[in-house]
């Protein structure tokens, strides 16, 4: 890696601060006892669609260890002339303000992350060019689900724009933050979703996003 690309990367700059937090509060809440965690950064590039699913296959096994949390950090659309985006929403779209196509755009892509759809989130983003930052971690997770013995929940639980943009003059950021989590099942092998609480309650693997 460059040096210059290495300084201009900001994406685990935005994370360690949290987890350093959370790291701090295990442990202060841990009736003395002191957690050994290590961290392990992965920074993924601009990289091809089967380059995306040769290392989804190679962290399988690492990213299915219940003893492993992984957090990758992507921002969602970047709308406007500042980022070289600017699609304007149709009248198939149903609106004529651009943040509501925003969050059209957006929760496209967010429902194929939450259907663990990797093939179609990458049509998606041929299709859409939608300016998701972390893109290609997001979809080299996708893929690593794609071989695991376990089946997850995947489900966003925040969204915000930076800036309700209405004209050519404003820019505009999005934000979405998901967890996936292993599933739970019942006796009869349903899914157990008893409310919030039950879902929430199931371990925690990933959280995407950068809230």
């Amino acid at each position: 890696m460059e040096r210059q690309v290495d300084e201009e990367e900001h994406s685990g700059e935005m994370q360690y601060p949290y987890i350093a937090k959370i790291i701090n509060d295990a442990n202060m809440n841990s009736s003395g006892k002191r957690y050994d965690i290590k961290i392990l950064p992965i920074m993924v590039g601009s990289i091809k669609t089967n380059k995306e699913e040769a290392f989804g296959r190679l962290l399988t096994p690492y990213l299915s260890d219940r003893g492993v949390f992984t957090v990758i950090s992507s921002d969602f659309c970047h709308w406007g002339r500042r980022f070289g985006y600017t699609p304007q929403p149709s009248k198939s779209d149903g609106t004529n303000e651009v943040h509501e196509y925003i969050r059209q755009l957006d929760k496209a892509g967010m429902d194929l992350i939450e259907m663990q759809r990797p093939g179609a989130f990458a049509d998606y983003l041929r299709e859409r060019s939608n300016t998701i930052c972390g893109r290609h971690p997001i979809s080299v997770w996708l893929r690593s689900l794609e071989g695991s013995a376990l089946t997850h929940d995947v489900r966003f639980v925040k969204y915000a724009q930076s800036e309700k943009a209405r004209s050519m003059r404003d820019n505009s950021v999005s934000y979405a933050s998901a967890i996936a989590r292993v599933a739970m099942f019942d006796g009869w092998g349903a899914e157990v979703w008893d409310g919030e609480n039950s879902w929430m309650d199931s371990k925690t693997l990933v959280q995407i996003g950068a809230f």
